[in-house]
């Protein structure tokens, strides 16, 4: 019998139903709270009950990214890894990384400031996808049709606090019915697949409303 350790920050379904399914399967399940949860640089992995492996379940992307850093700190193991995390949770390092092992991806334009991206924008042509290199959710994805939109959206951009927007992150529009395909790995195998169709225009985030299949 193994303990296993569910980090969250927002307690859903998903942990609970995690949660019985760990106990069914015989093991013990804690459930740590990330926002209550007090590491320091003196800080033992004897100083904390938590097991013999992690699931990091944080909704918040950049909580879950440093609540793993420092827990691989106290040599806990963690799923996702801190490096893994760290890659997949930033789209242009992920698409980086998949382009380097040539594994096909929609051809993606980066530039490092608004300018940059607006002569990039009108070398290559409309339409083009932008995407925060950070998130989830669909949020703050939206196509540039004409340079009218271009505009709009690299003024907001450029007046606001987070750095991530200063990475413009350009991808090509991929012609495809209204649904996309979700698929499930565990190491080279799938274990699971899905469809997730638009309940409406271009994107198909289960968050947005799209429908499972």
């Amino acid at each position: 019998m193994s303990k296993i350790c569910i980090v969250f920050d927002r307690l859903r379904a998903e942990e609970k139903m995690l949660q019985k399914e760990v106990s069914d399967l015989g093991h013990d399940a804690v459930m740590l709270d990330a926002k209550i949860t007090q590491i320091n640089t003196d800080s033992k992995k004897e100083d904390f009950d938590l097991g013999d492996i992690i699931l990091e379940r944080c909704v918040s992307y950049f909580r879950g990214l440093h609540f793993t850093a420092s827990l691989e700190f106290l040599e806990f193991p963690v799923l996702n890894k801190f490096q893994v995390a760290n890659i997949c949770g930033n789209k242009m390092f992920m698409t980086l990384l998949l382009k380097k092992n040539n594994i096909p991806t929609p051809k993606t334009y980066f530039s490092f400031s608004s300018e940059s991206a607006a002569e990039n924008l009108e070398k290559v042509g409309y339409p083009l996808i932008i995407k925060p290199v950070i998130g989830s959710w669909g949020r703050g994805i939206m196509p540039i049709k004409d340079k009218d939109t271009m505009e709009a959206v690299f003024e907001i951009r450029d007046i606001t606090d987070s750095p991530h927007d200063r990475i413009y992150y350009l991808q090509e529009v991929i012609k495809r019915p209204p649904r996309d395909i979700r698929v499930i790995t565990i190491g080279d195998e799938p274990i699971a697949a899905m469809y997730r169709k638009s309940s409406g225009g271009f994107k198909t985030n289960i968050a947005l409303g799209a429908d499972p299949e």
